[in-house]
């Protein structure tokens, strides 16, 4: 019985476009950058074959990489109605590799509130795709793997380790990493989504078999 929901952050509860585009903008400002068509043509590449699709086309053109800009993340419009539905009916927590400061941004999102167990990279010092991570999420929920299911937009950090954990998955296909191929992935997700808010419904779903 599915007793705990985690979700990730980026480009699964937040939306990173603006981010991204500002991030490749000024990375092709670098002298011996490719076309912008080029460029992008290589992510999606990158991306179809499940590996990085910034951090790879940037290493295959001898560019560098270009800082992340937090202050350019927002929600998605759908996020606060899927954590307002599921809130009560579920417990609620992240798994998410971010900077310091995750509990504050949750603040400043306004979705706080919905979230008993917050377990960040920077604060714990271990990163996803390492199990011990959602092992750590486990211990502080006080639940077993069977017991949670991890949403996320990313197979190779979310949905694989999950999996090989014994969690359900949901694989949000949002973002250059929901651009994917599960067929590539050592565990396929047990439920895909092309939109945060269609998390519900697959909830919804488990409640009547549950």
């Amino acid at each position: 019985m599915i007793k705990w929901i985690f979700f990730d952050l980026g480009s699964t509860l937040i939306d990173e476009t603006d981010c991204i585009e500002y991030r490749i903008s000024e990375t092709l400002k670098q002298a011996g950058a490719p076309s912008k068509e080029d460029f992008y043509k290589q992510m999606e590449y990158f991306a179809s074959v499940n590996m990085l699709p910034y951090k790879d086309t940037v290493k295959k053109f001898g560019l560098e990489k270009v800082r992340w800009s937090k202050e350019l993340e927002k929600l998605y419009h759908e996020s606060r109605e899927v954590l307002k539905t599921l809130y009560g009916r579920y417990k609620l927590g992240i798994i998410a590799n971010q900077s310091a400061g995750t509990e504050e941004r949750l603040v400043s999102l306004g979705i706080r509130e919905y979230f008993d167990v917050i377990i960040s990279s920077a604060e714990e010092g271990v990163s996803k795709p390492d199990k011990r991570i959602f092992e750590l999420a486990f211990q502080r929920a006080g639940c077993t793997a069977a017991e949670a299911c991890m949403v996320g937009d990313r197979l190779d950090n979310d949905i694989v380790p999950a999996a090989e954990l014994g969690m359900s998955t949901v694989w949000v296909r949002q973002g250059w990493f929901g651009m994917g191929n599960s067929d590539l992935a050592r565990f396929k997700p047990d439920h895909t989504v092309n939109n945060i808010s269609k998390v519900t419904d697959i909830f919804r779903s488990i409640m009547e078999i549950q």
